[in-house]
């Protein structure tokens, strides 16, 4: 009975959650239901009284509305997703520099010569590797 009582206790919790909508500079309208920073407007009751029909129904308007992924739908999705061939070369000699850091590095200009480079310039050089590793490259 105490188990019952509990587990209504937590889906009666559960169930209230707030919903937020605000605008950003740019004229953007966001919804959320984490408060945000910027000045937001709490439209929970609003969204309570919405009547969400789940009937087979209404299921069957919705498809003639919007139709079901085929397998081009697939491939193309897939394709979108495969990452660029530049971008993972650029990302391996970037996780090959950072792995070599310990071991005396040497630079090359464009005409393939040593250029020297200052401990400042090198550990500059290090930083921008591993914010670019950290913006672009998975794992």
């Amino acid at each position: 009975m105490k188990t019952c009582l509990f587990v209504l206790l937590l889906l009666n919790l559960s169930a209230h959650a707030e919903v937020y909508r605000w605008t950003d500079s740019d004229g953007k309208v966001h919804y959320g239901d984490k408060k945000p920073k910027a000045p937001a407007e709490d439209i929970t009751q609003d969204v309570k009284k919405t009547n969400v029909d789940t009937s087979s129904a209404e299921h069957q308007k919705l498809e003639k509305v919007f139709r079901k992924e085929n397998d081009a739908d697939r491939e193309y999705k897939a394709q979108q997703s495969l990452p660029d061939p530049i971008l993972l070369q650029r990302c391996e000699k970037a996780k090959e520099y950072i792995r070599l850091e310990n071991r005396p590095i040497q630079f090359y200009d464009d005409e393939g010569k040593i250029r020297k480079v200052s401990e400042a310039d090198r550990q500059k050089h290090d930083a921008e590797t591993r914010e670019f590793i950290k913006n672009n490259c998975s794992s």
